[in-house]
């Protein structure tokens, strides 16, 4: 079924310090934000965007379908659906303001803009890329995004530095100014699971 998501990488909670993980040279640090988890799919001429709770959320936010349209077919992306301006995401309150509407006025899309910032390619011209290394995911990703003209609807997550896990911590005590919830660390190795 061409309508479908894959399934959801969920990443658990660090229970020990990031040292444990061996270099940090060989992991990826992004944000964590505060949004709607989701996999946009441009499959079959179509597009569909389906959230982590498997609820397809066609229609309620045209403006990221309108930049999907733009991706070329078989192409399958993870990200985190946000209210954004500028530089910076809203708080998810603002997000809520659009989740729960039948329909959406002028006011609300002119009020509370969305973005899809993306973490990850899972699929591209119908190939399953999930086996890859993230390295190499990530590289085809910002390749396929800067060629789209999505008018900023599309955004690479920015990656965190880290030339040491003191550099972690110094990112996690900037968490709250960014206006994300946290730190994701991911194997740059690690295919997606």
């Amino acid at each position: 079924d061409a309508s479908r998501p894959y399934p959801f990488y969920l990443a658990p909670p660090l229970e020990t310090g990031p040292e444990t993980l061996g270099e940090a040279a060989d992991w990826l640090a992004e944000w964590k934000w505060d949004g709607i988890r989701v996999q946009l799919l441009r499959r079959a001429g179509r597009t569909w965007l389906w959230s982590r709770g498997e609820d397809l959320l066609n229609g309620r936010f045209p403006e990221i379908e309108t930049a999907a349209a733009l991706l070329p077919d078989g192409t399958v992306l993870d990200g985190e659906l946000l209210p954004w301006v500028g530089e910076a995401p809203l708080p998810f309150a603002q997000l809520q303001r659009r989740i729960g509407r039948k329909t959406l006025g002028r006011k609300v899309l002119d009020e509370v803009p969305v973005v899809l910032v993306v973490y990850d390619l899972l699929e591209e011209s119908g190939e399953d890329l999930r086996a890859l290394p993230l390295a190499e995911r990530r590289t085809r990703l910002a390749a396929l995004l800067a060629r789209t003209p999505s008018a900023g609807r599309l955004m690479l997550s920015p990656a965190i530095e880290l030339a040491s896990w003191a550099g972690a911590a110094d990112a996690r005590e900037r968490v709250r100014e960014m206006g994300a919830e946290g730190l994701m660390l991911k194997r740059l190795a690690g295919g997606y699971g």
